[in-house]
This record gives structure tokens, C-alpha cells and sequence, in this order.
């Protein structure tokens, strides 16, 4: 045993007896390497050893920032394929929203959900309001900014959430159930669009959703969702019953959420109607007011 100890101790480079030793060198970059000296682990004497060369070390660190940044890249693509209609959301961001009265408090959070994302943690964002005010322009961009720092994000909205783990059950389909249910725990953040927009939802569904929002409370890992419920829907226990008859999945998502109303009014129908009378869209907001 002793033996083979000692033949390990000298391949690795230990010196045979506790005189200084001779030079060695770096077998990649030709500098002379280092040497300490250490307690042998059973003879009462010290011994040189050399330490690892700075340019192994570099090579070693290089090697693992490759491997992660491979990883991370690899969890990105697997997210952003798992997206809803990527071409538009990719397209937005701060610079290009339309700030309008009413969504000065949703920016501000979702600013500051991306810039403090660690920190923050499984806190999430649940933002309410009008259809067409820019709840969903404001997460995409802040999904966006934050797949810019290397984290996967999914954006994706209820209804193509539930038909697409639905259609799972056709045995020629391309995605799994659980290459689905999987990327929506495992990604950095799930950005649920369009949430409670489903009027009806079977018992299947509702499990779904459950165990999204159980297992990315679980994960430690937020939930950006937007909504077009009204105040008083907000507030109401119907809502909370309406995905499951204790108002469990509700409220474990509330806990985990700092709520926004947004109350900006739909820019949609202000672009739309400006267009029909012939007025410019700050002239249109402006008779609004």
C-alpha cells in the first residue's frame, strides 16, 4: 500500500529526498514551475512538490466558462423554441414602447424585476389591466433584456400552452409532454401570457397549470404573468376558484407575485379609432382624458 502510495506521489511529482530541488518546467507554456514544500503523509519530513502551473489553470477555467456557456446557450434555444410567436416578441423592447398614462408603475417594476432578477429570486410579477395596454409588450421586453444576460426565458400564452401540451396526447407529435412540462420548470423565467384567459378549463388543465406554478415555486424561480381580469375580477374569490375549488394554485401563485394594475386604456382601440376619425393618436388621447 505504502508503495503504491509512494509511486502516486511521484508521478505527481513530490521529490525523493527534502533538498530543494531542480527546476521544472511547464510541459505547455516552457515556464519554470513553482515549488512548495509539504509534509509527506507518513515520513516526519517535508518534501517539494510542484504547483500547477498558471496556464493549466487558465486552460481549465477557459474550458469551463466554454462548457457553461454551452449549457446556458443550449437552455436558451430550448426555451425560446418553446415560445409563442417568436418574430414579434423578439421585436420589443423598452426603447420601442409606447409609454402611455397609466403604466408608469408596470415599468418601473418590470425594470426592476430584470435588473435585481437574482436577487429577487422566485418573486414574480402579476400585472392586470385592459386588454391592449402593453402588458405584453413590457414583459417581452423585459424577457428580452434579460436573455441579452444569458437566461433562458419562455414567453408563451395560455391558450398555446394548453393546446400544445393537449396535443401531446396525438402519438405523432413532435413535442412531448414532458419536453414541455420540463422547459417550463427548468427555464431561468416562464413569461405566461394572456393568464386566466381560458373560460373553461377541464381538470387535466387545472392540474397543469399546478404543477407549473408548484414546481417553479419549488425551483425558486419566478413567474412573469399578464392578465386582462378588472379590478373587482381581481379581487373576487371567483377568480381564486376558478383553478380549483380551495383556491390553492391562486393563491400559492399570489404569494409569490408583487401585483401591478395597470391602467393605461387599450392602445389598440386608440389606434383604431384615431385612424377612423381622422385624428393623430396623442389628439384622440387628448379628447379622452
Amino acid at each position: 500500500m505504502r508503495e503504491a502510495l509512494q509511486q502516486t506521489l511521484t508521478e505527481l511529482g513530490m521529490s525523493d529526498s527534502s533538498n530543494e530541488p531542480k527546476p521544472i518546467y511547464c510541459h505547455d507554456c516552457g515556464n519554470e514551475r513553482e515549488q512548495i514544500q509539504i509534509k509527506h503523509p507518513f515520513k516526519d519530513e517535508m518534501r517539494w512538490v510542484p504547483i500547477v502551473c498558471p496556464c493549466v489553470l487558465r486552460k481549465q477555467e477557459e474550458f469551463k466558462r466554454e462548457q457553461e456557456f454551452i449549457r446556458k446557450r443550449t437552455k436558451i434555444n430550448r426555451a425560446l423554441k418553446l415560445s409563442s410567436s417568436m418574430e414579434d416578441i423578439k421585436s420589443m423592447t423598452f426603447e420601442n414602447f409606447k409609454m402611455r398614462k397609466g403604466s408608469e408603475s408596470t415599468l418601473e417594476e418590470i425594470k426592476d424585476a430584470v435588473e435585481r432578477f437574482e436577487d429577487r429570486k422566485k418573486l414574480g410579477v402579476f400585472i392586470f389591466g385592459e386588454t391592449g395596454n402593453g402588458k405584453s409588450h413590457l414583459t417581452a421586453s423585459g424577457g428580452n433584456a434579460l436573455v441579452e444576460k444569458g437566461h433562458a426565458v419562455i414567453f408563451i400564452t395560455e391558450k398555446d400552452l394548453l393546446s400544445r401540451l393537449t396535443a401531446t396526447k396525438n402519438y405523432n407529435n413532435t413535442e412531448s409532454f414532458n419536453e414541455i412540462m420540463s422547459a417550463c420548470l427548468e427555464a431561468d423565467l416562464l413569461i405566461w401570457d394572456d393568464f386566466m384567459s381560458s373560460q373553461r378549463l377541464t381538470n387535466e388543465e387545472k392540474d397543469w397549470i399546478f404543477q407549473i406554478i408548484n414546481g417553479r415555486e419549488r425551483a425558486n424561480k419566478p413567474i412573469w404573468a399578464t392578465s386582462n381580469l378588472t379590478p373587482e375580477e381581481f379581487e373576487s374569490d371567483t377568480t381564486a376558484y376558478k383553478l380549483d375549488d380551495k383556491g390553492r394554485t391562486w393563491w400559492r401563485l399570489m404569494a409569490n407575485m408583487n401585483c401591478i394594475y395597470n391602467r393605461a386604456t387599450n392602445y389598440r382601440k386608440t389606434i383604431a379609432m384615431s385612424r377612423a376619425l381622422g385624428v393623430t393618436v396623442d389628439e384622440y388621447d387628448e379628447r379622452n382624458k
